[in-house]
């Protein structure tokens, strides 16, 4: 099944969840829908929700609460894009001016904070208590894995374990509850739970591994932000973690120089992206992401084989083969 099909096979529930969405962002207060419904309308992949809704198809539950919780986890990410972007000082978000660009920083967190605020508001109103527990906890991991990356901000010597811790919680932790929302609501047996977490987990790994291998690898106008962004910006991923273990004195000297000073120059830029391809610390971090998928795939044989099984596995090799 390719991902194209499995958004066919959800797609009156996605249109559902768009629907929620408009409705729950609105406020009587105007640049908060403004804001809220512009970074909705600018391209993105709507992962979580859709994690949300198959993982809950494939624990046989059919009813309305996967599509109000579809639209608690994508306000949860939304709001971490909008703070991601202040905290990063980004003028683009998927190609477009970021929201901080176009209303300012202050805006831009305020929003967030509602988005925050309302996902909690609609958690009380929908979710059970095992539910709550699961957002609850990602969302205190996720801040707890921003502060880590933080921590290493230009610091091309971190290591990969710790690479590894970061996006466990600021990436991974979300989408593992996303997942875990499924098995609850079809109330899945603890095995089944257990490993739909796991999966989430890996899952949720791999594809922040991906936007990281993107970041120096995509075309610009497919990835809709600048390529070596994240160099720009002093954070440290796993690609430049890599290329800093296994360049030379000289090299190593030159990061140090450069790294979160600013855009570099074309030259610059593609000499950087030439280590990256000499010393093989792109494929390396792409074949950790192909390993944790393939892992994650794994973890999925304790369901029987059905269509959403089939597109839950679809969503895990898109994932790994996605370009933007």
């Amino acid at each position: 099944m390719r991902f194209s099909e499995v958004l066919e096979v959800i797609s009156e529930d996605l249109r559902n969840v768009e629907a929620a969405l408009k409705e729950n962002t609105w406020s009587d207060v105007a640049l908060i829908p403004l804001v809220s419904n512009y970074l909705s309308g600018t391209g993105g992949k709507r992962i979580r929700p859709i994690l949300v809704l198959v993982s809950s198809k494939l624990c046989n539950y059919w009813g309305d609460k996967s599509i109000i919780h579809s639209c608690i986890v994508e306000f949860i990410h939304t709001a971490t894009l909008l703070h991601d972007d202040v905290v990063d000082g980004s003028s683009l978000r998927r190609g477009h001016p970021s929201a901080n660009a176009k209303w300012g920083n202050e805006a831009s967190v305020l929003v967030g904070d509602f988005l925050f605020s309302k996902s909690f508001t609609l958690m009380s109103n929908h979710s059970d208590f095992r539910i709550m527990r699961s957002l609850s906890k990602a969302s205190l991991c996720m801040a707890e894995g921003e502060v880590m990356q933080l921590v290493s901000h230009c610091n091309p010597a971190s290591t990969e374990s710790h690479y590894l811790e970061v996006i466990k919680r600021k990436t991974a932790a979300l989408i593992a509850s996303c997942c875990q929302i499924g098995a609850i609501l079809g109330e899945a047996p603890p095995e089944q739970e257990k490993a739909l977490v796991d999966f989430g987990l890996k899952l949720g790994m791999a594809f922040q591994l991906v936007d990281d291998v993107l970041d120096y690898s995509a075309k610009e106008v497919r990835l809709g932000k600048r390529i070596g962004k994240d160099f720009h910006e002093g954070n440290v991923t796993l690609p430049l973690i890599s290329l800093y273990t296994r360049c030379r004195e000289e090299e190593r000297a030159w990061i140090d120089q450069h790294l979160g000073k600013g855009d570099l120059g074309p030259e610059e830029l593609e000499q950087l992206l030439g280590w990256m391809r000499n010393y093989c610390a792109l494929e390396s971090a792409t074949e950790l992401a192909r390993g944790l998928i393939a892992q994650a795939k794994e973890r999925l044989s304790v369901f029987e084989g059905s269509l959403y099984l089939e597109a839950l596995r679809s969503v895990a090799d898109y994932i790994c083969e996605r370009d933007y």
